[in-house]
């Protein structure tokens, strides 16, 4: 088990509340869904996967993307796999995601530069995710500087 989720559940909590606030974001959401792409997390320590979906129209009315958890219909562009720890520091800010590629932190097939061109937009996600630890009562995820 890795250092931060103690299970699958806690990592989908955490992250699925993350991605449920910047779903409907109207700053964020539409540069999300410029990018086109349906992107798959696999994940490690705990174990689990993520599939976001930035291709097509979300039925949710005033979503921007769709996600699921686990197994997906969406046939994804791009897939990464990457511990939980290193997703849950890379949410936090304390990642680079172009120098973890290099050093195979993640491990990437596809469509991988219209991925990287995210990450310009995704960084308001940085400062939202200590909030939604709180807000979960999960301190104990909380990294000390």
């Amino acid at each position: 088990m890795g250092q931060y989720f103690k299970d699958t559940e806690q990592l989908y909590k955490v992250f699925g509340t993350l991605f449920e606030k910047s779903k409907y974001d109207p700053k964020l959401g539409p540069k999300l869904a410029k990018a086109g792409l349906i992107i798959k997390f696999n994940y490690t320590d705990p174990s689990g996967s993520i599939t976001i979906n930035l291709k097509d129209k979300p039925a949710e009315e005033g979503a921007y993307v769709s996600y699921e958890f686990g197994e997906s219909k969406w046939v994804p562009d791009v897939t990464m796999t990457q511990s939980s720890d290193f997703s849950h520091r890379f949410w936090y800010g304390k990642e680079n995601a172009i120098a973890a590629l290099a050093m195979r932190k993640i491990i990437a097939s596809g469509a991988i530069p219209k991925a990287i061109a995210l990450i310009p937009a995704i960084r308001p996600l940085h400062r939202l995710y200590p909030k939604i630890l709180e807000e979960l009562g999960m301190t104990e995820l909380l990294i000390k500087e």
